[in-house]
This record gives structure tokens, sequence and C-alpha cells, in this order.
């Protein structure tokens, strides 16, 4: 049994819960016996991004591969695979092995040829799916870095999470580092000072050398947009520091 569902906007987000419920269903209106260690897991894992590692699909193709299963449940192919080269690699290993794949509307023999066929097909679909999401993503992304909107992760030190209002505290600090910085003190000595003191980074940790060069780099601090590398402008968000110093 297989579930999986993605941090991503995927077409189905259908919880991994939900998803299991409805593979114990497929198990028993077949009559199959699903064993504990059979029940592979992807939380918040996509399966379109080709780096992004499954541990849940890797113990399943070992089992597979083992000779340890010869049925494979999955709420619906495509949470299995979203990328073409992960159903041939599937497809690889079940040759030997006459795998079925159940899902909720339907089964696919993984060694006939017309299923093979089928699920090849529907592969390239969600891959498609997938690429296009990710392109209207991208270009959201650009639309806002090109009005100035701060595009924000981890809160800025200085800034409120959303990074478009500054924490005058923090902001105290940055002025500081900087000021320091350029009467010539060393990143490992501002840390050290600071850690003395009990200031914490945004995440509440102790500031080491990386965290002061870090902010040393930061453009966001002065107010400006940068996109993939590019400088696009003026952010929509406080400058603490001008764009000269």
């Amino acid at each position: 049994m297989y579930c999986r569902i993605s941090h991503t906007k995927d077409e189905d987000q259908t919880g991994v819960d939900r998803q299991e419920r409805i593979c114990r269903e497929i198990a028993e209106r077949l009559q199959l016996r699903v064993e504990a260690a059979h029940i592979h897991v992807d939380n918040n894992r996509s399966a379109w991004q080709r780096n992004r590692k499954r541990p849940g699909w890797g113990e399943m193709l070992k089992a597979m591969g083992e000779g340890e299963i010869r049925h494979v449940i999955v709420y619906h192919p495509d949470r299995l695979m979203r990328q073409p080269k992960d159903l041939e690699e599937l497809l690889s290993i079940a040759d030997d092995k006459r795998v079925l794949l159940h899902g909720e509307a339907n089964r696919r023999d993984l060694s006939d040829l017309d299923d093979r066929f089928i699920l090849r097909i529907e592969v390239a679909h969600a891959c498609r799916s997938s690429d296009d999401s990710s392109r209207r993503l991208k270009d959201a992304l650009k639309d806002k870095a090109r009005e100035g909107k701060p595009h924000v992760g981890n809160r800025p030190y200085g800034y409120t999470g959303d990074g478009q209002a500054i924490i005058e505290e923090e902001a105290e600090i940055v002025r500081e580092v900087f000021r320091r910085y350029l009467d010539g003190e060393s990143p490992l000595g501002i840390a050290q000072d600071l850690t003395a003191r009990g200031v914490t980074t945004s995440k509440g940790k102790t500031w080491q050398p990386e965290n002061v060069r870090h902010l040393l780099s930061s453009n966001f601090v002065a107010g400006v947009r940068i996109h993939q590398g590019e400088e696009l402008g003026t952010g929509a968000w406080p400058a603490i520091i001008d764009r000269g110093q």
C-alpha cells in the first residue's frame, strides 16, 4: 500500500489518512492481506521534483525487487509517480514479478503491454500538469517581484513575519552590526558580543559569524528587491539601512 501527498498544490490533495482508508477498502474488496511493514507513506513529498527523496517509494521498490509483494494498492497512479522515469523504474522491477497495480477506479497489470501503455500516457499527463503548475507559480513570483513585493521564507531579522513592517528593537541591532563592521570589527567578534548580551537571531538561536555575514550581504534590509539574482529596484517595504551603507 502506498500513500503520498505533496506540499505543492496537486490537482488532488487527498490526505494520506483518507488514501490509506480507501486503499484498505480496496484490499478488503479484493481479499488481499496487507502487512504493516508494507504500508509505505510519503507525507509532504513531491513526486514531481526530480531530486526529492521519497523514503516510502524507495522501500516499496526494494520490497518489490525482493519478491515480498505481488500487489500494489494506491489511491490513484499519480500518487505513485508524476515522472516517466519513476514509472520506468517501477516497470523494470515488476517485469519478472507480474505485479498488479490497484487503484480506486481500476487495476493495471504491470506486465501487460496495453496496461503499461495506458500508464505511460497517464504519467505523461500528470507530469505535464505538474509542469504547468510550476510555470504558473514561477510567473506569479516574477510578477510579485516586479511589483516590489517581498518574497519571504524565514522571517528576515529586523522585520515581521511577512517582511512588511520593521521590528524596531531588532532594527537597532541591524544598524549596529553594519556600523561596527564598517568600523573594522569582524563577524566573529560581533557575533560573540551579541551572544554575550543575550541577543538572539530571528529563529531564537545564538549569533554565529555566518549569521552576521548573511545579514551583511542581505539586500532585504536595504529595501532592494532581488529576483533570481537580478536587482529589480526598490522594494515595497521599509528599509532599515540606506543603499549607500
